[in-house]
């Protein structure tokens, strides 16, 4: 895990919440901006994950008899 996939995962979590508090006072505008943050939390989550399996594919191959 990078800082990437933390921080995705953290503005994943908050969406949620932030989705929640806006049906409850009924602000169509606010889920829009929750599903935003979520859909940029995937987003941001995906390219750290992405990075980690370059970083240990690059490791491998650097160990890698030739």
């Amino acid at each position: 895990m990078n800082k990437k996939t933390i921080t995705g995962q953290f503005h994943f979590a908050l969406g949620k919440l932030q989705e929640q508090v806006a049906t409850l006072l009924g602000s169509t505008e606010l889920q829009y901006a929750a599903q935003k943050r979520q859909t940029d939390g995937r987003i941001m989550h995906a390219v750290g994950e992405a990075q980690d399996l370059i970083k240990r594919s690059l490791r491998q191959r650097q160990r890698a008899p030739m």
